[in-house]
């Protein structure tokens, strides 16, 4: 038996995440994935808990206890493992042995290990397709063509150079009769080697392979369902987001939610086709993600954390030219991530992921000696963000105590960020969320 070879038809792409790959899920996944038309394409990550054993691994110290642990670990995560699954375990065991041998992880070794969770994942996964009656193949992203331009965690894929060679990949094995199982995560790099996309990346490569195939639509399915109105670990009144534009969202994936992958949307706003985020134990929870926004305003709040702020005063302020240009130049040389830059007539704000905090003022002091200025900080902050498509328009809303706790603040015509201190952070997203979310004169798209 197949699912969905009718080749008239624009290609559905669905993305199982971690937890909804489990041997009791593979039936409602298998039911689940039979109630569209047309061609299927799936994408997969690594089961839930495998990245983080694989990263475990990378830490020293490197003793092959722990890699023989490690290993026995995950053939029990992937009951019935096909030969080619049993194939990545004897790799997996190598690269093992090569790490304990040369007692460092290179960047490349790390690679090659981290992505042998999403290859266990495809493979098991399409023997347990075939084993229901299903034609399955596994199909590793980095071979067939899918490409990046950066580091690991850190490139973007090449679209345009992808699409053909994953296209005709694709396409082959649909007009074999077979379904794909496509690994995410990974994909290939400019030396040829593999490379991972970071945390979330199987939702960024799914979006890419489906722009790539042509597809009608992604779906994407998380479970527990993700996509709400905050995090729930801080508001326990969060509620399920129904629709979200494609700007919202990047708004949202950008300042810490961890919902998407940062780069998910670029590939289906250059595709034109939406996006679904669902569960799988519970169908009726979904989000569409669309180029437009829906009938109702959408509101939500999401927390990054912590950032340092880092304030830098310069004499002449405004009227000295190439300030921010130089003071960015000499961050991204030392390869210092600027989270956002708050900026008045005297002075410029710099708000940088916590851990960079020692370098960014290192970076920093060649500028404060040859010009003259004064640093202030780091400040330990966190980020609070209101997303939603007219967030300007709700200002009245803010509380003022929220205001006086503000140490630096940007604004779009979807997006107000607001540099707090960091312990006072969540009552901020809370209070937030209670009046822009939760009181009833705001629908702001949730359930």
């Amino acid at each position: 038996m197949t699912l969905g070879t009718d080749r008239k038809l624009s290609p559905r792409l669905i993305k199982y995440g971690g937890a909804a790959l489990s041997p009791e899920n593979v039936p409602k996944a298998l039911e689940d994935a039979r109630q569209g038309t047309g061609p299927l394409v799936l994408v997969v990550s690594a089961r839930a808990g495998v990245t983080d054993l694989l990263q475990g691994c990378l830490k020293p110290p490197f003793r092959m206890v722990g890699h023989v642990e490690t290993l026995e670990q995950l053939r029990r995560l992937h009951p019935n493992l096909p030969p080619e699954g049993e194939v990545e375990l004897h790799g997996l065991a190598s690269d093992l042995k090569e790490l304990r041998k040369a007692g460092r992880a290179t960047k490349a070794l790390s690679d090659r290990l981290l992505a042998r969770g999403e290859r266990l994942a495809a493979h098991w996964f399409a023997g347990e397709l075939r084993r229901q009656g299903v034609e399955a193949v596994a199909v590793q992203a980095d071979e067939i063509g899918l490409c990046t331009d950066g580091p690991k965690g850190e490139g973007r894929i090449l679209l345009e150079r992808s699409a053909r060679p994953v296209r005709t990949r694709i396409v082959r094995e649909l007009r074999r009769g077979r379904v794909p199982v496509v690994t995410g995560f990974l994909a290939r790099s400019s030396s040829g080697t593999v490379t991972t996309l970071g945390r979330g990346g199987s939702d960024y490569s799914a979006t890419a392979i489906g722009y790539c195939i042509g597809a009608s639509r992604v779906e994407l399915v998380k479970d527990p369902f993700e996509l709400l109105t905050a995090d729930p670990r801080w508001v326990p009144g969060a509620r399920p987001i129904l629709s979200i534009s494609f700007d919202e969202a990047e708004e949202l994936a950008q300042f810490g939610a961890k919902v998407l992958h940062p780069r998910t949307i670029e590939p289906a706003r250059k595709g034109a086709f939406e996006i679904i985020v669902r569960s799988l134990s519970d169908p009726g929870r979904q989000t569409r993600v669309s180029p437009v926004p829906g009938a109702q305003p959408v509101r939500a709040l999401a927390l990054l954390s912590p950032i340092a702020l880092l304030i830098l005063r310069v004499p002449g302020g405004r009227q000295r030219r190439g300030v921010i240009s130089e003071a960015s130049e000499l961050l991204s040389g030392a390869g210092v991530n600027v989270v956002a830059l708050f900026t008045s007539s005297a002075q410029l704000c710099i708000a940088v992921e916590g851990h960079q905090a020692p370098r960014s003022v290192r970076a920093l002091r060649r500028f404060v000696e040859e010009e003259g200025a004064t640093l202030e900080g780091p400040h330990s902050a966190a980020l609070v963000t209101a997303i939603g498509q007219g967030i300007l328009g709700d200002l009245g809303e803010f509380p003022p105590e929220a205001g006086s706790l503000v140490l630096g603040a940007s604004a779009t015509a979807r997006a107000l960020s607001l540099a707090v201190p960091e312990r006072r952070a969540p009552d901020v997203l809370r209070e937030l969320h209670l009046r822009l979310v939760e009181r009833p004169s705001v629908p702001g798209g949730a359930a």
